[in-house]
């Protein structure tokens, strides 16, 4: 049975639609994410993931690692 977990980060320096797909498609390629959608204009990143296959620090990393900073959670 996956334990799966959703969790809103704030995140900071996305400017358009292209950097919400940017997150969303490097978060969707990581194993154990089963949703990952990013809002530029709400400034947030929604993800549901199964907290037994990835950690939260890997994937405030991969946002992190595309030039954008996470400033907590929603």
């Amino acid at each position: 049975m996956s334990k799966n977990k959703k969790i809103i980060f704030k995140v900071s320096g996305m400017h358009c639609n292209g950097c919400s797909a940017s997150i969303g498609k490097a978060l969707s390629r990581l194993d154990g994410i089963e949703h990952a959608e990013a809002d530029f204009q709400n400034g947030i990143a929604d993800i549901t993931y199964n907290e037994k296959v990835i950690e939260k620090e890997k994937i405030v990393e991969t946002i992190e690692d595309l030039g954008y900073k996470v400033e907590g959670e929603s």
